[in-house]
């Protein structure tokens, strides 16, 4: 992850790849196949592994208006404790698999649920659109963090009260979901 963060990508070469995980170059070809696939199922593995670690942090009584909210916090909070996992969101969440996992994953759950129990003021038919915005709003508050423009809570609370008032909630009770105090992420086997 930290290899891909700091080439850009798959702009690296096998040779590199195996001096980084310290092996043969003929290990990597006989178990990887390609740095491409190395790739997406790193940005995949780890999209997944942190959202089942947002999601398993709530429990069925958390309102989905709040579980959107705190699970962006918690990645912003995450992503500046771990900075390598946080370059590697702010610049690789953004592409093909990683959307993927937002959209078929805990976030779009919790954003359907919302719009099922009457929570958010807009269209049904803008729930791609909601999506994309927390997405967008997860990863520019993480970049402010890690930019240093903002602490963590100040980035996650705005970022996460723009959404919830973007989405239709009252302004008193964004403010409010977005300030609560934060749990800790649920531990998992990430790294």
């Amino acid at each position: 992850m930290r290899l891909f963060t700091a080439r850009g990508g798959t702009q690296l070469t096998m040779s590199e790849l195996a001096n980084e995980a310290q092996v043969a170059r003929g290990t990597l070809y006989r178990n990887i196949g390609s740095i491409e696939q190395l790739f997406d199922t790193v940005l995949a593995e780890m999209c997944a592994e942190l959202l089942e670690r947002v999601s398993a942090t709530f429990t069925e009584d958390d309102d989905a208006v709040t579980r959107v909210a705190t699970g962006l916090r918690m990645l912003v909070r995450y992503g500046h404790q771990d900075p390598a996992v946080g370059r590697f969101i702010v610049r690789f969440t953004l592409t093909e698999e990683a959307l993927r996992s937002v959209l078929t994953g805990p976030p779009m759950h919790d954003l359907r649920a919302g719009f099922a129990k009457g929570r958010y003021n807009i269209d049904e038919s803008m729930i791609m659109s909601a999506a994309s915005l927390l997405v967008g709003a997860t990863v520019s508050a993480l970049s402010m963090v890690l930019e240093g423009h903002q602490t963590w809570r100040e980035a996650g609370s705005r970022a996460a009260e723009l959404v919830l008032r973007a989405l239709g909630i009252d302004a008193a009770e964004a403010h409010e979901i977005a300030t609560a105090d934060l749990r800790a992420l649920h531990p998992g086997s990430h790294r």
